[in-house]
């Protein structure tokens, strides 16, 4: 058996690339970066982070990570703390501002597909709604396990 993907795989992840391009070019939030947005996200869903692993998660190196945490805790969006296991290291947490910011850019990004959905007929709509136990499951699935 192969572990390439079959046409019809290779197929959803052509559209998978075309919605991924689609949302990164409607974005209409020009106060902050999709880089920034997506360090806030995993600030808030994983708590506070080492810089170094901030760069680590996020694929960015450590002088763009610690880059990127100045610009947020100049904005208020993020605050750094003792590391209470490493008191030579210090954690970065998210703020209840940063938490605000990343709460409107959210609800303005599902404004937008919503907007896109409601432009299909009924019966796509219904397909992608099926759809959306699998979706979940696949954004769930840890990136070591697909990378391997």
């Amino acid at each position: 058996m192969t572990d390439e993907p079959t046409a019809d795989l290779a197929t959803l992840g052509r559209a998978f690339e075309e919605i991924v391009t689609w949302l990164r070019r409607s974005r209409s939030t020009s106060d902050v970066s999709a880089t920034a947005l997506s360090l806030l996200d995993r600030l808030e869903t994983g708590g506070a982070h080492r810089v170094t692993d901030l760069a680590l998660l996020e694929g960015i190196t450590q002088p763009a990570a610690t880059g990127l945490v100045n610009r947020l805790e100049e904005r208020g969006w993020a605050e750094r703390s003792a590391d209470p296991s490493d008191g030579r290291a210090s954690l970065v947490a998210i703020t209840d501002a940063g938490r605000a910011r990343l709460h409107q850019h959210r609800e303005e990004r599902s404004l937008r597909i919503a907007e896109r959905l409601a432009l299909l007929d009924p019966a796509d709509q219904a397909a992608l709604h099926a759809a959306l136990p699998a979706l979940r499951h696949l954004t769930a699935v840890p990136a070591a396990r697909l990378d391997s």
